[in-house]
């Protein structure tokens, strides 16, 4: 399930990732940031992980599709997560996408995590 997390800033889309993530799910997440991407030359991504179950493969190989597509549109990632293979998943993506701030936070530092994803 993914739940949208409204920002005042207009360039970020902050969403909440909790269990397994669907196409239908990743569809409207795109629209999403779609929409934001045709008023905003660069966004910023922010994340709530507090449990994950995985990507169907058809989900998973659109973000592929998507990311490697549009990395350069992308200026920050925050995730915020308490589960360490997440962040470790996060460094290698960050190597992936070369100009990107990513920076990872544990659960607690929600509030810090937001703070600097709109700053």
């Amino acid at each position: 399930m993914i739940e949208s997390i409204p920002f005042p800033a207009g360039n970020v889309v902050g969403l909440r990732v909790d269990g397994r993530i669907g196409t239908e799910a990743y569809d409207a997440v795109r629209k999403t940031i779609d929409a934001k991407l045709a008023t905003h030359d660069k966004l910023r991504i922010y994340v709530e992980v507090p449990a994950f179950d995985g990507m169907s493969a058809e989900a998973f190989f659109k973000d592929l599709k998507f990311g490697l597509k549009n990395w350069d549109r992308f200026e920050r990632e925050a995730v915020v997560s308490d589960q360490s293979w997440v962040q470790n998943v996060l460094s290698v993506a960050a190597k992936l996408m070369p100009g990107v701030e990513v920076r990872s936070f544990a659960m607690a530092e929600t509030e810090a995590a937001k703070e600097w994803i709109c700053h």
